[in-house]
């Protein structure tokens, strides 16, 4: 049986939107996974990309917003989910903690 899935990295935009007890939350950036033999494209990875990764620099929103969207994709949804600085930084296991 030959399997073909395609990966393919998105620039997510407004539609797509997680609502939060503070607001909508839109991440920037998702990799979904296109199996024909599932009905619909797999969420599989989610990156939140802002100027510092450390919490310290964050304004207060940043911090409740990043903070409902990792509950959102890595708790509830079980999606690899990171926040990063970088491009460079957007494939899994960045080694960087968010």
């Amino acid at each position: 049986m030959n399997l073909l899935v395609l990966f393919f990295l998105i620039l997510l935009y407004a539609f797509f939107k997680v609502p939060t007890p503070i607001g909508t939350y839109n991440p920037d950036w998702a990799i979904m996974i296109d199996d024909p033999e599932q009905e619909e494209p797999k969420l599989y990875l989610v990156r939140e990309t802002i100027s510092s990764i450390d919490p310290n620099d964050w304004r207060p929103d940043e911090k409740r917003k990043i903070h409902c969207g990792r509950r959102h994709f890595k708790d509830a949804l079980r999606v690899n989910y990171e926040v990063v600085s970088d491009a460079h930084d957007l494939r899994i296991n960045s080694g960087k903690k968010s």
